[in-house]
């Protein structure tokens, strides 16, 4: 098996480029390595390499939640490629739901062993006619995406990276969108229902129960029982919604009237809006116009993580 380090320095304000260092100083085998210079780089490079021939992979990202959306994106279908995280960004939600490598010799012992790996669902989000996009922990419409893009868009999570808190930028942001997100109607459709809801703040899409960078959105959900599930935030003050949002860290939130939750293994969801930005994994893909299909979906057994679900 064929080991590749794919690497992005600059996750978690240069946690990355640290991470990879105190890795690479203790690993005694034969390995490939490679840097993200761009966004969706990590996709290009991990393609370029497990598709050369017909060798079997482990593939190590060193990154955030963003990188691994990235390599997971590269590697759908491939059974021949293995997926290991060593967490290095500022929200690190794949790894609270997922064991994840922490030091050179677990990397070399899942060599060693030659482990198969587990496979895992992937969920997939269509904006009308465009080409789907795939998410590995969750896609949202509405406050979460706001939120999501506010915060990659501001010096703010620079400077909370560059003291440790970037994990709390999230959270800032969301104070910020209070005061200026506009509620919107949607409909969704799932298992032959029809459910309207009115004043909605968000529909969050989840095949991993985190996001925000530890808000435990969607308890039950697993990456790996052909489901995903969408919680319905809506017809709520904003006051109220920080409180459950605050609530949410500690599973609380579950309590709330103003949320539904729905499981199934596809989702039709029209926003009745304007516009309405979605997010995939925290990064923002774009906006849907009043009244567009945003389709939802699960295909299970997509690609391989070296660790069972915890």
């Amino acid at each position: 098996m064929q080991l590749l380090f794919i690497v992005n320095e600059h996750a978690g304000n240069g946690r990355g480029k640290k991470v990879w260092r105190r890795i690479q100083q203790n690993l005694t085998i034969d390995y490939n390595v490679a840097f993200t210079q761009y966004e969706g780089h990590g996709e290009e490079i991990v393609r370029q390499y497990t598709q050369l021939n017909d060798e079997r992979w482990l593939v190590v990202v060193i990154g955030g939640d963003g990188t691994i959306h990235e390599i997971v994106s590269g590697v759908v279908y491939n059974d021949r490629v293995n997926i290991g995280v060593v967490a290095a960004g500022s929200g690190n939600d794949f790894a609270r739901n997922f064991r994840v490598f922490r030091h050179a010799k677990q990397i070399e012992a899942f060599l060693h062993a030659e482990n198969q790996g587990c496979l895992m669902d992937i969920g997939s989000i269509q904006l009308g006619a465009v080409p789907a996009e795939i998410f590995v922990n969750n896609a949202g419409v509405g406050f979460d995406a706001y939120v999501a893009k506010l915060a990659n868009k501001s010096r703010f999570k620079f400077y909370l990276n560059k003291v440790g808190l970037g994990k709390l930028s999230y959270a800032a942001f969301v104070v910020k969108g209070l005061f200026t997100f506009p509620r919107f109607d949607v409909t969704v459709c799932f298992n032959d229902e029809e459910l309207y809801f009115k004043h909605a703040w968000f529909v969050a899409v989840s095949n991993n129960p985190y996001f925000g960078g530890g808000m435990k959105i969607s308890p039950v959900s697993k990456p790996n029982d052909g489901k995903i599930e969408v919680t319905i935030v809506y017809n709520i003050s904003r006051f109220k919604l920080l409180v459950v949002f605050a609530t949410v860290f500690f599973e609380k939130h579950t309590k709330f009237k103003e949320i539904t939750f729905l499981q199934s293994d596809k989702f039709d969801i029209t926003v009745h809006a304007d516009k309405m930005v979605c997010h995939t994994d925290g990064d923002y893909i774009g906006e849907v116009k009043c009244d567009t299909n945003i389709h939802c979906t699960v295909t299970q057994k997509a690609w391989k993580n070296v660790h069972s679900q915890i």
